[in-house]
């Protein structure tokens, strides 16, 4: 296979091409790999490290997912929603194409191989979405993997759902194995998704239920992945069905 550009132990530095805003606080930033043919080198459900800047001139280390795959040559994409206090956002919201980021990885304790689970439940909140998607992409694009994805999505408004068009492309193009029901704190006017928080009931009705022969994968803030780890346990998913990233 194709040598990652990745150093786990030495941060390398990669140069941002483009910068699409997205949302008032949401852009995509693509950096450009050494030639149009290499590739990251990003394990399925790994991430990187990212180094930079806060405002006071501290160094800040964060990890983030990639939205891109291996099969994506030349180029990685990260999609960054940028907080007020954020230190790491602040470093983002400063950037300019032309400058570098400093990165290192692959970074995490998941590890997928094709068909080792008939099917992933997912629990994401915000941002969380970003490894779930890059799980998801892989599973789905991959034709001889046949694992069906269950994924409940949790905002606080529908303008904060990240990646919803990539989801919706995903979602029509495999109607068979790939399944989003959508969570919203304030939900709009018109709206066919959850509302509130996720509960018990949600998890019930969208996601695979207990079995030796599937996981479920969340990621979200801290307080939404205490309460989803209650719920898991309470509907009778043992500590082996499930993967927090």
């Amino acid at each position: 296979s194709l040598t990652g550009c990745l150093d786990p132990e030495n941060f390398r530095d990669f140069k941002l091409v483009k910068r699409t805003q997205l949302s008032h606080n949401v852009a995509k930033f693509t950096f450009a790999l050494p030639s149009p043919t290499s590739v990251l080198g990003l394990p399925i459900g790994q991430h990187i490290s990212c180094r930079g800047k806060d405002s006071q001139g501290e160094e800040v280390l964060k990890p983030y997912t990639p939205t891109t795959l291996d099969s994506d040559l030349g180029h990685f994409e990260l999609v960054i929603k940028m907080y007020p206090q954020g230190r790491m956002s602040h470093h983002f919201r400063e950037m300019r194409v032309g400058e570098s980021l400093a990165v290192k990885g692959p970074k995490g304790r998941f590890r997928y191989q094709p068909g080792q689970v008939r099917a992933f439940g997912m629990l994401a909140g915000g941002s969380g979405i970003t490894p779930m998607f890059q799980v998801a992409r892989a599973i789905l694009e991959n034709p001889k993997d046949q694992t069906k994805v269950h994924l409940i999505y949790a905002n606080v408004t529908h303008d904060d759902i990240l990646l919803k068009e990539e989801l919706e492309v995903l979602a029509s193009r495999y109607p068979d194995s790939f399944k989003i029901y959508y969570v919203l704190n304030q939900p709009p006017e018109v709206w066919n998704g959850g509302v509130g928080f996720v509960s018990k009931e949600m998890i019930q009705t969208h996601l695979p239920a207990p079995a030796a022969d599937i996981q479920i994968l969340r990621c979200g803030p801290p307080p939404m992945n205490k309460a989803m780890a209650a719920h898991l346990e309470a509907i009778g998913y043992t500590p082996e069905m499930q993967f927090q990233f």
